[in-house]
């Protein structure tokens, strides 16, 4: 894929070897660099990453809401024991940084034991 010229990989991201990746096509762009028009809208959706801790029942869940709206956010939330209704940590931002650095504290912070 491309961003005018530019190929775009999927997004780098430190996750422990105690996760395993259910997917993931959270991507390198940035939605702040993307005019409303732009047809790369179509790869923010709402599920653009979900990780699973191996030791815990842990889900990180990653999305874009609305799904493909350029006025969305993106949404995270930490589950344990696949309670959806209840989640650890809920999140949004519209900031990729501060996604990315969310999911690589949250990760770490998992691992380490901060919600068992």
């Amino acid at each position: 894929m491309t961003f005018g010229n530019v190929p775009v990989k999927l997004q780098s991201l430190r996750i422990p070897s105690s996760w395993e990746v259910s997917y993931n096509t959270l991507l390198e762009l940035n939605p702040a660099e993307l005019g409303s028009e732009a047809g790369e809208w179509f790869n923010f959706t709402e599920d653009l990453l979900q990780l699973k801790h191996s030791n815990y029942n842990i889900l990180l869940d990653v999305g874009w809401y609305p799904e493909a709206d350029p006025n969305g956010k993106y949404g995270l939330e930490l589950i344990k024991d696949y309670n959806w209704s209840t989640p650890l940590i809920s999140f949004d931002t519209i900031d990729k940084t501060e996604l990315v650095e969310k999911i690589e504290l949250l990760v770490w912070q998992v691992g380490e034991g901060y919600f068992n």
